[in-house]
């Protein structure tokens, strides 16, 4: 008996990516190596862009009996009537939101919607009573590793300044090396290893108000370095993986609490709370491993598709 196709659909602009790198090809790369290949088999594709109806004729038969997970909007370059023959020609549908907005709906039926987070997670099954939605969390990059602690605080932040929220009065004491927040070179997976605590506070919005979610990738990757976290309680689901005890999960992002949690992990630095911190972070790597993660995406296939 053939493996069954799964296939990680996504834009064609999206390419580099950071969403498209973890979550199509990393995550692709970590299901062959983790589940059997005698039962699954995975690979990335580019959708159509948007009007090359030729294409998506052409490409129909390309998903005909696969399991294709549209990455974000992926699906929305078909037409109706393509994407009801793709409906009609794959063995299931998925659509992964990771952090997109999750409307409108597509046309047709799709088999599970796909949570990156405990966040989104609610929101889908709230929004869409009676739909089966599944969750599948995020991963570190997996280039990461931890790495010694060093004899001293280093905050470091990564990703783009627009993420992030850090008054101008502080920044001197957050290192940001040039990141853009697409693919993870070598030289910044260097300076995430390198870093002991990783800068995560940002504003957001309440549940309620918004239809979009980020799975706690930050997070993710300070506990593949080793490293500790310092974010806010409002981030999507820095409560729930880290505890509300966590003694870096500030109530704010305030001047006065951020600028007093500084000092607090300078003061903790080496101690056993420190170490306890640690604990912490090495339980949530091992909750967040290629072999949990593609655990949790064989779950979903042996439902969609058995």
């Amino acid at each position: 008996m053939k493996p069954k196709r799964v296939i990680f659909a996504h834009l064609a602009g999206h390419q580099s990516s950071g969403a498209k790198i973890m979550r199509a090809d990393q995550l692709a790369a970590m299901a062959n190596a983790h589940l059997d290949a005698r039962r699954w088999t995975f690979e990335v594709m580019a959708m159509p862009r948007d009007g090359q109806l030729r294409k998506q004729r052409v490409m129909t038969d390309d998903v005909r009996g696969a399991v294709v997970i549209f990455l974000k909007r992926a699906w929305k370059v078909l037409d109706k009537d393509h994407l009801a023959n793709w409906r009609d020609a794959a063995r299931a549908l998925a659509i992964d939101y990771v952090d997109a907005r999750t409307t409108p709906q597509p046309g047709v039926e799709i088999d599970v919607h796909i949570a990156a987070s405990a966040a989104l997670e609610r929101h889908l099954k709230a929004a869409h009573p009676g739909a089966r939605v599944m969750r599948l969390d995020h991963h570190a990059d997996p280039g990461l590793a931890p790495s010694p602690s060093g004899d001293r605080l280093r905050l470091c932040y990564f990703g783009r300044e627009t993420n992030r929220t850090l008054p101008d009065s502080l920044k001197h004491r957050v290192e940001t090396p040039d990141y853009d927040g697409l693919r993870i070179g070598a030289d910044i997976q260097h300076a995430m290893m390198q870093a002991n605590m990783h800068y995560a506070l940002r504003d957001m919005a309440g549940e309620a108000t918004r239809t979009s979610f980020k799975p706690f990738t930050k997070g993710f990757n300070a506990a593949a370095c080793g490293s500790l976290v310092l974010v806010n309680a409002d981030v999507d689901d820095a409560v729930d993986w880290l505890g509300s005890e966590y003694p870096f999960l500030i109530p704010d992002c305030k001047t006065d609490t951020i600028a007093a949690a500084i000092d607090s992990a300078e003061t903790m630095f080496g101690t056993p709370q420190w170490d306890d911190s640690l604990q912490v972070m090495e339980r949530l790597r091992a909750r967040i491993s290629p072999k949990q993660i593609t655990s949790q995406l064989e779950n979903i296939l042996k439902t969609i598709a058995p």
